[in-house]
């Protein structure tokens, strides 16, 4: 969290990811999920478009593996209490992966509808100019969806690992 940042809602976990209240974007409706509030997964939602729009991929994998780091540690944690408990995917991984999927969907659509329009662009310019030939350039949403697969496979191999199921099949999918 940088000083002076001011952070207001949210849940914790978002609090200290974000370290700010991000409100330009409002995040995708979330569907009822079973045992997560709407707050939960908004707040899920909202923290994986911040850190999908973290351009620098080394910067977003940092602050991704400090997040996984925090909340499986207090899982194991909170497991080490329960003297009967089964190892199972933590409670914030299930979230997480479904925000994640959820918010994939959007930017993915989002993604292929601006590279169909500069699909149109390129082919209206190449039938009227021969000679000038459009170079390809990644949107911000596909740069986004690229991020986001990132975070996808980071997320999935920072809880295999903790589970102990790295190199096997788990039931984290």
């Amino acid at each position: 969290m940088v000083d002076g940042d001011d952070v207001s809602g949210g849940t914790a976990w978002m609090k200290d990811a974000m370290g700010s209240d991000n409100g330009d974007e409002s995040p995708p409706t979330s569907n009822n999920l079973p045992g997560f509030t709407p707050d939960e997964m908004n707040d899920m939602d909202e923290l994986i478009l911040f850190l999908s729009k973290i351009t620098d991929d080394g910067k977003r994998r940092e602050r991704l593996s400090a997040i996984f780091e925090k909340e499986l540690a207090d899982a194991t944690q909170i497991a080490s209490l329960d003297d009967d408990s089964v190892l199972e995917v933590p409670r914030f991984a299930k979230l997480f992966q479904n925000s994640l999927d959820k918010v994939g969907e959007k930017v993915q659509t989002a993604a292929r509808e601006v590279a169909m329009e500069q699909q149109r662009n390129a082919v209206e310019i190449n039938q009227s100019d021969d000679d000038e030939r459009l170079e390809r350039v990644k949107s911000q949403e596909e740069l986004q969806l690229w991020a986001l697969i990132d975070m996808m496979v980071q997320s999935k191999t920072r809880v295999k690992l903790h589970m102990g199921s790295l190199g096997s099949k788990g039931e984290f999918r």
